[in-house]
């Protein structure tokens, strides 16, 4: 009985047992399933975010390389025309301090949501729009640039510092390697070696042993060499290497690049100064001459004070500004100084002139005494206290102190004769507190150091027409010296004494001093130079110490050598001041053509949503 229980209890535990398995196969598959079917739901889910993912990042990307679009569709404007500046649109946090004349029909230039987005060009979904911040240009050269670029509903924003590239961005540039023919008063026709056969009457200036040239270089001819050494970078627009010539018996020059110097497009100068005479119209204010500059007229003397003023004399200025091209109107700008003579003195004509705050990153321009009767600074009473004479009053000379006393005029020729009493000569020194860039008509003389006060934050600008010169007086005496010569009677051969006139010239200062110029020099027509460089053999100067950059149409010589050595004139020491690869002095000239640069570029903050709603 008790078997045949536990038989059946047995069997029933068994049936029990199975279907308690059955039970939990189905909960396991049921379990099974339901994993299945959120993994099926999290693979579908992670495959749509996946896209929108994709999309996303897609986008994210795409509206950044629309923004770079941005950036190099406006430099290639500029490229095209580099007047270009004076476009934009305000409406932005951004642009609020530019000043525009208008937008050229540019749709980049929108502004809010009703405004309009340029298309990347080849793209249906790319689009970009950019904003101008110009209110620095005028003092420094630098522009700002945000762009915006959007696809779809993602924008991104980068912001860029554009620099046009010009006669700065070397230490050094020349257009030809030769003699400038108005100071060898040669008959010499310009042309660049590469170019031609020969260049009859015409004579290349070498870089000698002892230079050394400490920064960027570049010619637009052929470089002359004999041992120099270059510790930048160095270019030419000779198309065939090597790009320079050895004399005979001199060394090879050291580069810090053995492929140097490098092929670089010709850099071309403008034909004369007079763009930068516009920047003093005060009738261009709403337009391309926001801030006029201060107009000088005739010879002028401008001496740089530590504590941030200048002191000028300008006995022929009336009108500081002028309206009109030839002038026909003129006023007195404020900060320009006060025109004319008075008894008591601190005026412009006023013998020690006046002194002043320099005038805030701007240009000051000094012209020649105007011949037309109808513009405001022609000379239509004789000048109080004034006559042209030198510094001792009686030798003929401008009226502003030169030639110093007992000084030799130097001999130029044609039409630009030194110190001529009517001249737009501008005579320059002292120690700078500011940004400024001063151009004249005819020539600058470096007449003393001419140093910064903060070497971080003052730039000077020199522009002449004509050659800018570091003054180097000499006095010229001429003797009547007694010889020995051969003459003849007939057949009679015998010693006689004849006499010959001897000229002497000697530095009316033999020291052994340097000169500093700290300064972006810029000889437009003609060349920098030494005046009376070549004089008093065996009193040679110090050091002329440049810290900026020089550019010239033709070579300067600063110095004569014999056996290696200085004999007259100075020792270079040129060192390139690196701030003027990425800003320039007020105003300064720029070449014919010309591209800008970028000095920076950056992501910002996102300016604008895809709707054109300003992000603040």
């Amino acid at each position: 009985m008790i078997t045949l229980l536990h038989a059946r209890l047995g069997r029933r535990w068994a049936r029990v047992r199975h279907d308690g398995e059955r039970g939990v196969a189905l909960i396991t598959v049921i379990g099974l399933g339901a994993v299945l079917l959120i993994l099926s739901a999290t693979m579908v889910s992670v495959a749509i975010s996946g896209a929108t993912a994709s999309r996303s990042d897609s986008d994210f990307n795409a509206a950044m390389a629309a923004a770079y679009a941005g950036v190099e569709d406006y430099q290639s404007k500029l490229a095209n025309d580099n007047t270009y500046t004076q476009y934009g649109a305000k409406g932005t946090e951004f642009s609020k301090t530019s000043t525009f004349t208008g937008t050229a029909g540019n749709p980049a230039f929108g502004v809010g949501t009703g405004g309009t987005w340029m298309p990347v060009a080849g793209s249906t979904t790319s689009s970009y729009r950019y904003e101008v911040d110009n209110s620095a240009y005028s003092k420094s050269g630098i522009l700002r640039l945000r762009a915006t670029g959007k696809v779809g509903a993602t924008t991104r924003t980068v912001v860029a510092g554009l620099k046009q590239k010009g006669f700065i961005d070397f230490l050094y540039f020349t257009d030809y390697e030769l003699f400038d023919p108005q100071l060898s008063n040669t008959s010499c026709t310009p042309a660049y070696e590469w170019a031609v056969a020969n260049r009859p009457n015409c004579t290349t200036l070498q870089f000698g042993a002892a230079d050394v040239i400490d920064g960027p270089l570049h010619t637009n001819d052929t470089l002359l060499i004999c041992g120099a050494t270059f510790n930048g970078t160095v270019t030419s627009a000779n198309p065939d290497t090597p790009r320079y010539s050895t004399p005979s018996g001199c060394g090879a020059p050291k580069f810090v690049n053995p492929d140097y110097p490098a092929f670089a497009k010709r850099v071309d100068m403008p034909a004369t100064n007079q763009s930068l005479r516009q920047e003093v119209r005060s009738d261009l204010t709403s337009s391309t001459v926001p801030r006029p500059g201060c107009l000088f007229t005739g010879p002028t003397t401008i001496t740089f004070n530590s504590g941030g003023t200048m002191t000028v004399y300008s006995p022929y200025t009336v009108a500081t500004n002028v309206t009109g091209e030839p002038a026909t109107g003129g006023s007195v700008a404020s900060g320009c100084g006060t025109p004319g003579f008075s008894g008591s003195g601190g005026t412009l004509g006023s013998p020690g002139g006046q002194t002043m705050p320099v005038i805030a990153n701007n240009l000051i321009f000094v012209q020649d005494v105007p011949s037309l009767t109808s513009d405001p600074n022609f000379p239509k009473k004789a000048i109080p206290s004034f006559s042209c004479t030198g510094a001792d009053g009686t030798t003929p000379g401008n009226g502003v102190g030169f030639p110093v006393v007992g000084e030799t005029p130097p001999v130029t020729s044609g039409d630009t004769i030194s110190y001529g009493c009517t001249k737009g000569d501008v005579f320059v020194k002292g120690a700078l507190k500011g940004n400024v860039t001063v151009a004249a008509a005819n020539y600058v003389y470096v007449t003393g150091n001419l140093t910064y006060v903060d070497q971080a934050a003052d730039m000077l600008g020199l522009v002449g027409q004509n050659a800018v010169f570091v003054h180097n007086p000499v006095k010229t005496t001429t003797t009547t010296e007694t010889y020995n010569a051969t003459c003849r009677n007939g057949f009679f051969v015998y010693t006689c004494t004849q006499t010959r006139d001897v000229t002497t010239s000697t530095l009316l200062d033999r020291s052994k001093t340097d000169r500093t110029v700290s300064a972006a020099i810029l000889s437009v027509a003609h060349t920098f130079t030494v005046q009376n460089y070549n004089l008093d053999n065996g009193y040679p100067k110090g050091k002329l110490i440049i810290n900026g950059a020089i550019a010239q149409k033709f070579r300067g010589p600063v110095a004569t050598t014999s056996g290696g050595a200085i004999v007259t004139g100075y020792t270079k020491a040129y060192k390139y001041d690196t701030r003027m690869a990425f800003m320039a002095p007020p105003k300064f000239l720029s070449p014919v053509s010309t591209s800008y640069g970028i000095s920076q570029l950056v992501e910002s903050k996102t300016a604008f949503t895809a709707a054109g709603v300003e992000i603040k």
